[in-house]
């Protein structure tokens, strides 16, 4: 890009406006060409920005590297995930204790400081919902229909679930009711996917939590979850002894946020 720009030849110059047109013109020209290169460069960005708790340009940087189109490595699939998980987990926080805030300020009785607090989490979720949107455009747009083995489309169709799910913890009415049929098509999709995968494989096995957590706490249909979470429980039960010691630590970790949470839902 250097040696391009000091390659340029400015045009002859014949006046005043003429010289100042052709002073500000080059450095015009020379942004231009520079913000094509960004991507090359985003994910080495996106990690700087990781280290310095800045998850917001860290998801852009991400964002630019799948708009390259070139498929990602499984290190770059997770700083993708990463990003915007983390991106979101602040808000989601923020939202929930803005609730809080409103629900305990109108209890004692101080209804203009809970108007106050309302209007906070509606920002806050106008962010959430931006960011869930952009996320859910980039898997539904290049990364799902792209994915070229089962792994792979099974990690993209469980976080197209998960962020469908965000969507549906503030959404209401329709709106929650579409967004609710979208992450149950993603999970269910991801579900046939993960069929091609051992059972105690990390991906599937968290895409099997996080549809039963969704069925529980979206669908409200505690039995779905329970079946979801056995049965994904149970099968990787049964490969544990003989699998990879790659997979084994994080199917044991996975195998007990289901065992508990099948404590909770069948007492």
């Amino acid at each position: 890009a250097t040696s391009r720009s000091s390659a340029h030849l400015e045009p002859p110059l014949r006046s005043a406006h003429h010289l100042q047109c052709a002073r500000v013109t080059p450095r015009l020209d020379r942004t231009k060409r520079r913000r094509p290169a960004m991507p090359a460069n985003s994910f080495a960005l996106a990690r700087v920005a990781e280290r310095a708790g800045r998850y917001d340009d860290m998801a852009e940087f991400m964002k630019a590297r799948v708009e390259t189109g070139r498929p990602l490595s499984s290190e770059e699939r997770d700083m993708f995930s990463a990003a915007f998980k983390n991106s979101l987990t602040e808000r989601r926080q923020a939202v929930r204790m803005a609730h809080f805030a409103a629900e305990t300020e109108s209890q004692d009785g101080r209804s203009h400081n809970a108007e106050l607090a309302l209007g906070y989490k509606s920002k806050v979720v106008a962010e959430l919902q931006q960011i869930c949107n952009k996320v859910l455009a980039l898997l539904q747009e290049r990364l799902v229909p792209s994915a070229s083995d089962a792994e792979t489309q099974c990690f993209f169709l469980k976080m197209q679930g998960d962020y469908y799910r965000y969507l549906a913890e503030f959404s209401e009415g329709e709106a929650r009711g579409t967004v609710a049929e979208g992450a149950n098509r993603a999970y269910s999709a991801g579900v046939q996917a993960a069929q091609h995968l051992l059972a105690v494989h990390p991906v599937r096995l968290g895409l099997c939590l996080n549809f039963s957590v969704f069925q529980h706490e979206v669908m409200r249909d505690t039995g779905a979850a329970i079946s979801t979470a056995r049965t994904a429980f149970e099968q990787a039960a049964e490969e544990l002894d003989s699998t990879d010691p790659q997979y084994r630590n994080d199917a044991v970790m996975t195998m007990q946020l289901l065992q508990d949470n099948l404590s909770l839902w069948e007492q």
